[in-house]
């Protein structure tokens, strides 16, 4: 799963939540940023939402619960967030996608949701659930990545390149670009490697 995050939490980081469900969600993205994955407690999350804590209680009664609601809560965001605005050129559209999914500057707890959620998408494997979210949210980058792209092919901006084949390449980069970073702290390792994925992108498409 990937945390588009254009990558963020919500795909409106910052915002104020405007209902309970939006207020839980909120709750879980701060003890994720805090205490990471294999941490996490139910404790943790309700210390972090401002309502009653019975209320929480009555909504969820596990980790995993609250997790996997969050985790669809994260896609369904994604599908409809990943590009914010509206672009008359392809190459600013995939400019804005490339952003969102690796930022160019994160601050700490953007770095240390980041972390948490490479520990969670890690437990794929064992979790049926999270497989399918991961599923679910990894195709819905590639899709506008390789939408975007074609779109560059078709107006001549772009070189006649295959759409499918470089969107799952770009993905595939920018996601490994974001995991070794994140787990490094290394914010200096991403800016350098995201450089390297526009010099490759200005190579192979734009040129």
């Amino acid at each position: 799963m990937a945390d588009t995050s254009g990558t963020n939490w919500s795909g409106s980081e910052g915002e104020e939540p405007v209902d309970t469900n939006a207020e839980i969600m909120w709750a879980v993205y701060r003890a994720l940023s805090k205490n990471g994955y294999p941490e996490l407690t139910m404790s943790q999350i309700a210390a972090e939402f401002e309502k009653s804590k019975g209320l929480l209680y009555y909504h969820y009664d596990s980790k995993e619960a609250i997790l996997n609601d969050f985790f669809t809560h994260l896609c369904e965001r994604l599908e409809t967030s990943l590009v914010d605005d509206e672009y008359d050129d392809p190459a600013e559209q995939l400019w804005a996608v490339i952003e969102r999914i690796l930022p160019a500057a994160m601050d700490d707890e953007q770095l240390e949701f980041r972390q948490a959620f490479f520990e969670a998408r890690s437990q794929a494997p064992h979790n049926r659930s999270y497989h399918e979210q991961i599923r679910r949210s990894d195709h819905i980058i590639i899709e506008t990545l390789e939408e975007t792209i074609a779109w560059g092919v078709d107006t001549g901006q772009f070189t006649d390149v295959s759409p499918e084949d470089h969107a799952e390449l770009l993905f595939s980069l920018l996601y490994g670009c974001l995991e070794r970073g994140t787990a490094l702290e290394d914010q200096d390792l991403i800016d350098r490697n995201r450089q390297l994925i526009e010099a490759h992108i200005e190579r192979t498409l734009l040129e």
